[in-house]
């Protein structure tokens, strides 16, 4: 039988041992490499949640509205979206759908609610889930009308006096609009015919494109 010499055996032994673990030098070393690496990743990360948001709460926005335009001359009634600003100016976005028409009871009347509107109401999503909101909250969105009425008659327009809606969806810090790092996106309803359109903003021209 072949001998291992004591040499060998001490050699081996101390390679076992030096593989047990990690020194303090290769420990600091491995956690000054990922504080760097961090340092890197962590914001790119925050920009992209704020870019997904911006991105979520603008195509929640148009397809709310498409719904409530397709399923408000379905039901042959009204519908409105509202924009409600909380004690923590915390904008919450919700809608009604009823069967009651507003210009049911004469001309000149279209933009108001009816009086039957509530006794009528066939889908409020705020009764499944009172915290219901169909934007984020994480970004800024600025919605100037409390109160947008769908008539099955093909308007749709400000409560009261039916002016058209402007929303807007952006990344704001202190009241300004970062429009350098992040999209900002517009969406107007026309008050005739309830037609869409979609902006963007175009940094390099500093105006609003309108999207296909």
């Amino acid at each position: 039988m072949k001998m291992i010499s004591n040499k060998n055996n001490k050699f081996s032994h101390a390679l076992l041992n030096r593989q047990k673990g990690f020194s303090l030098l290769e420990l600091l070393v491995v956690i000054g490499i990922l504080a760097v690496t961090s340092g890197f990743i962590y914001p790119e990360i925050g920009s992209w949640k704020i870019k997904r948001n911006i991105e979520k709460d603008f195509q929640a926005i148009v397809s709310t509205m498409d719904y409530l335009k397709t399923r408000t001359r379905t039901v042959n009634g009204t519908s409105v979206l509202y924009c409600n600003v909380t004690a923590t100016d915390e904008l919450v976005m919700t809608y009604q759908i009823s069967t009651q028409r507003n210009d049911s009871v004469g001309a000149g009347v279209e933009w108001t609610i009816h009086p039957n509107f509530a006794s009528n109401i066939i889908e409020d999503p705020s009764n499944l889930d009172p915290s219901f909101n169909l934007i984020t909250g994480l970004v800024n969105v600025s919605c100037p009308n409390a109160e947008t009425l769908f008539n099955a008659s093909g308007n749709a327009g400000n409560v009261s006096d039916g002016s058209a809606l402007d929303i807007e969806v952006n990344f704001a810090v202190g009241g300004i609009v970062d429009y350098v790092n992040f999209n900002a996106y517009k969406v107007r309803l026309n008050s005739a015919t309830a037609f869409l359109q979609k902006f963007k903003y175009n940094l390099s021209t500093e105006a609003w494109v309108e999207l296909n």
